[in-house]
Order: structure tokens, then sequence, then C-alpha cells
């Protein structure tokens, strides 16, 4: 994509992320509200289950959109060009653009993108294990999904400007890190799509490869 391409950010795609952000915050408050009342005391270890599978499942949903947006269609695609294709389109242009982004144009899709998960974790009934640990994994995976532009920003932002204890977590390999994540901006561009924190790149690149 070249510069014109850029330029399709406007006062629209602006409403959209300060409505997914507007959308996010009170479902997801809810949500962990009805959580942490139908878990009781089991609240602790049902979150930090959920929070595990759901950071290991928004990696491999991160790798999966950020493939199928670098492979199909084009930021004039309706709706979903401006909103979603334009910021990876853009990003293989740009590569640092991630880094001047502020947070609403940084999480303001992924929160837009998540509100399916939050409505059906809101709504769903909590009156049984089955349903508790679905709730919870999409809570979580949601929570995951808000995070992962961050953790893709702090990967390509100079280390100086990293907080401590995210270049603590790149190196104990609990987020994405510079050096996993320059896999991806590394010739044929083909691989490593995932950017949470890299743990499901190698199954996923497996797949893609199977599949050509």
């Amino acid at each position: 994509m070249g510069p014109e391409g850029l330029q399709a950010y406007g006062a629209q795609q602006r409403t959209l992320e300060w409505l997914g952000i507007g959308l996010f915050v009170p479902l997801a408050c809810w949500s962990m509200w009805r959580l942490v009342d139908a878990t009781g005391a089991w609240f602790l270890p049902v979150a930090l289950a959920a929070a595990l599978c759901a950071w290991a499942g928004s990696d491999l949903l991160s790798g999966l959109v950020h493939w199928a947006f670098d492979t199909f269609g084009s930021i004039h695609t309706p709706v979903i060009g401006p909103a979603f294709i334009r910021p990876f389109r853009e990003h293989h242009f740009d590569p640092a653009a991630i880094t001047r982004h502020h947070f609403v144009a940084t999480n303001g899709s992924n929160c837009l993108a998540c509100s399916p998960l939050l409505i059906s974790a809101s709504l769903m009934p909590l009156d049984s294990g089955y349903w508790i640990a679905a709730q919870s994994f999409m809570l979580f995976t949601a929570l995951g999904v808000l995070a992962t532009n961050q953790c893709h920003k702090w990967a390509h932002m100079d280390e100086a400007q990293v907080p401590a204890p995210v270049r603590w977590a790149q190196c104990a390999g609990l987020v994405l890190s510079p050096e996993h994540h320059r896999l991806h901006h590394t010739a044929p561009f083909d691989s490593h799509f995932c950017t949470s924190n890299g743990w499901l790149n190698g199954s996923l690149n497996r797949l893609l490869r199977a599949r050509r």
C-alpha cells in the first residue's frame, strides 16, 4: 500500500474506534462482575485458568486475523477496509507507524471487533460449570485481543521507551518480543503473524505452509 492509502483514516474511522471502546468498557466490567458473582471463592483459580487459555487463544486469533487482512481484500473493502485492513497494510508500508498511534487508534478497532464476544459473555447464563468456563474464556479472550495491539506496539518501540516490566515480560516470552516479531518483517513476509505473545506462530506457520 502506498502513502495514499494512509489517507483512509478519518473522522468515520475515529468514530468507530470510540464506539468500540465505549462498548468494550461497560461490557467487560459487567461480564467480570458476573463472573466474580458466579464463582465466589473460586474466582481466582477460574480467572487464572481462563486467562492462560485465552492468552494462547488470542495469540492464534491475532495471527489468523493478521494473515487474513494481509492476504484478502483492500483498504477500499466496505466497512472492514478502513477499519481493519488499512492498519495492517499501513503497518507493512511503515512498520514504525504503530508506535506513533495514540490509545484510541491503537486499540479502538480491536475493542469493536471484540463486541460480539463480550455481548455473548454478558448475556449467557452462568448456572453451570460449563457456562462459567465458556463465559470466562470469552471474557479473557476479549481482554487478550485488547492487549494484542499494545503488545505489537511495544515490539516495535525502541527499548528505552518500553516500560521495564514489559521488557521483562518480552524476555520471558509472556508477550511478543521484538526479536520474535522481526521474523514477520523479514522476506518473504509470510510467517509469524501472531502478535500477542508468539506462542502459536510455529503451529500457524505449519498450517499456512500446508495450505500452499
